[in-house]
């Protein structure tokens, strides 16, 4: 009997030991001073078009180290204007400042939904750091592209030898805007399985980058594809 009681009595003191919390906390809705600010501009396709209306939110988050509490503050939301400019500003409380063992981010989330934008993270979250202070403004800009698929379909693996490998490469220009082509989607194949499925940036020109060595000969193959939002490209490679 003691020894059934026991996973239950472990289960229930994790239960009553996790604990998350999320609270608004507007403490600088108009923020007179003092103020940490993070602002920029999000667009969309190749950086063409800008992307209004979007709600963003910066969110103080802290998880202890084994992710059993977390605590959640809602610093400020704003919305991207017309021209996809938005402007987020807050008031760091003193236990949200850079400090030893502070295990707390300021996270800036956007309201997109992943299935139909291109968010290489995965996640809605555009930004997050751990060193923020108070009266100083940072910009982070994004390009956030509608999401397209690439089938990749390999052929005649059965071939490849130890010393043979084959490549592929498919670059989005989406996230950060201070970079290009931040978005890396790359498979480096096998003999044991012969069909991926990528997600890329629609409305732009993307490069299928093909690297195979067999035999020891080295051959690099390019072709530039543009899709729309939503459409599937089924790509075939032969080894």
């Amino acid at each position: 009997m003691k020894a059934k009681l026991l996973p239950c009595l472990i289960l229930l003191l994790f239960i009553l030991g996790s604990c998350h919390t999320k609270t608004d906390d507007y403490i600088s809705k108009y923020c007179p001073g003092s103020c940490t600010v993070i602002k920029g501009k999000l667009t969309t396709d190749d950086r063409s078009k800008p992307l209004a209306g979007v709600m963003l939110e910066a969110k103080w988050v802290e998880r202890d180290m084994l992710g059993f509490s977390s605590t959640t503050r809602r610093k400020a939301t704003a919305r991207t204007d017309a021209n996809g400019n938005y402007e987020l500003r807050f008031l760091l409380r003193d236990d949200e400042l850079p400090q030893e063992y502070n295990y707390g981010n300021i996270i800036v989330e956007a309201h997109l939904d992943t299935k139909d934008y291109l968010i290489c993270s995965g996640t809605n979250e555009l930004f997050y750091s751990n060193d923020l202070v108070r009266d100083t403004t940072i910009e982070v800009n994004y390009n956030l592209p509608k999401k397209a698929t690439i089938n990749l379909q390999a052929t005649n693996l059965e071939t490849m030898q130890p010393t043979d490998n084959l490549y592929t490469g498919i670059n989005s220009d989406a996230g950060d805007a201070t970079k290009e082509n931040d978005c890396v989607g790359g498979i480096i194949w096998s003999k044991y399985q012969s069909y991926y499925s990528l997600d890329v940036a629609a409305n732009q020109d993307l490069t299928i980058r093909v690297v195979k060595n067999k035999a020891g000969i080295e051959t690099v193959t390019e072709e530039i594809v543009r899709l729309k939002p939503g459409e599937k490209l089924h790509y075939q490679i032969t080894f």
